[in-house]
């Protein structure tokens, strides 16, 4: 029932963040403590991003746009 070949663009760049503040921590640019509560706070939102997705919400093509 659900299209998983449609991802919104809040998720792609909530998952971009997430992958930038790896990269950080890798290269000792932030500590653990920080890396962990922004991690914790870009889960929560993925979290609650997903929660929305339903067929209204995987058709409406506004979803879809990436804001630069």
């Amino acid at each position: 029932m659900e299209n998983t070949s449609k991802i919104p663009s809040k998720i792609i760049e909530i998952e971009i963040s997430i992958k930038l503040l790896e990269y950080l921590k890798r290269k000792n640019t932030i500590d653990d403590g920080m890396y962990n509560f922004c991690i914790n706070k870009l889960l929560k939102k993925e979290e609650l991003e997903k929660s929305k997705m339903d067929d209204d919400y995987i058709n409406n093509i506004d979803n879809y746009k990436i804001l630069t």
